[in-house]
């Protein structure tokens, strides 16, 4: 028997579950073996028939909409399903892969060990792995595009949750800034200071918001992104400051600040949808929690 995949027999799915991994066209196209010209026609084609809208623009781009992402979601689904059934035939059925998604300023330090490790027992695991914010984390978890999230804060009821770490939030300054050879510093002490921030989607930037209103001001914020390692380098041309969490990303040219401000940490952990639990997630959170007990707070970002 050849080796003829889900994807031969249904390139539909192909093309959509592509979309539900990749939302770039171009990207998308050559994960389903299509061209970018043909998997816009389809789009169009199936938003005709369907009479829904997949795709809306942002910006210079496009996303998946609402409609679109559950659709996409639903077949990636079915063909994952329509694979393990020929992997059935062919007795060559596979673990399915595990997909993770993280907080952009947990992925070099606590994902990385967490993943690294969790692969010692279980070597032929396949990691598939997503980062974005904290919003979009729990969107992916309710759209079945991410099996577990590394997430700060504590998600709703609906998810289960197993706390993991705290992660220091810190000033980060340029290198020649007033502060930069403090030890500590209060948030007071730049209220003056222009601001760089996260865009609002992001937990860390709920919390500096937070932070700042507790210290007695509104930060002055000219300019916001979706990215530290944008926001740092930023910093360091001088154009203002940031509260980032510590570790985030780090820069000869910036310098990171511990915060004497209360509450000035957060914690994170792990959240999944407990009625959507695959082997493979299983095996993870029992790891995770194993580790935990091996190492009490081996996660901690201290600032």
């Amino acid at each position: 028997m050849n080796e003829t995949s889900g994807s031969y027999l249904a390139p539909a799915l192909a093309q959509l579950a592509a979309l539900a991994i990749d939302e770039n066209i171009t990207r998308a196209a050559e994960r389903s073996g299509t061209s970018q010209p043909t998997l816009s026609r389809s789009v169009r084609a199936w938003e005709q028939d369907l009479g829904i809208t997949l795709l809306v623009r942002r910006g210079r781009g496009v996303e998946l909409s609402d409609d679109g992402r559950i659709l996409a979601a639903a077949a990636a689904a079915s063909l994952h399903t329509l694979d393990q059934a020929l992997g059935r035939i062919r007795g060559t059925v596979q673990e399915a892969p595990l997909t993770v998604g993280f907080l952009r300023s947990l992925g070099p330090t606590v994902a990385g060990e967490l993943i690294a490790s969790f692969l010692v027992s279980r070597p032929n695991t396949v990691i598939v792995h997503r980062e974005g914010s904290s919003t979009d984390l729990l969107d992916w978890l309710d759209e079945s595009r991410i099996d577990v999230a590394i997430t700060s804060p504590r998600p709703p009821d609906r998810f289960s949750w197993l706390p993991i770490g705290e992660q220091a939030l810190v000033l980060v300054v340029p290198s020649g800034h007033r502060l930069a050879n403090a030890t500590t510093v209060r948030l007071s002490e730049v209220r003056d200071d222009p601001f760089l921030a996260l865009d609002s989607r992001f937990d860390a930037r709920q919390r500096s918001d937070s932070l700042c209103a507790a210290a007695g001001f509104t930060p002055r914020i000219v300019l916001e992104a979706d990215d530290f390692l944008t926001v740092r380098g930023y910093v360091a041309t001088g154009m203002g400051v940031a509260v980032l969490p510590a570790d985030a990303s780090l820069s000869p040219r910036t310098v990171s600040i511990p915060l004497s401000d209360p509450n000035a940490h957060r914690t994170f952990g792990l959240a999944w949808d407990p009625s959507k639990v695959v082997p493979p997630t299983a095996a993870l959170l029992a790891h995770t929690q194993e580790l935990a007990r091996k190492y009490p707070q081996w996660a901690d970002i201290l600032a």
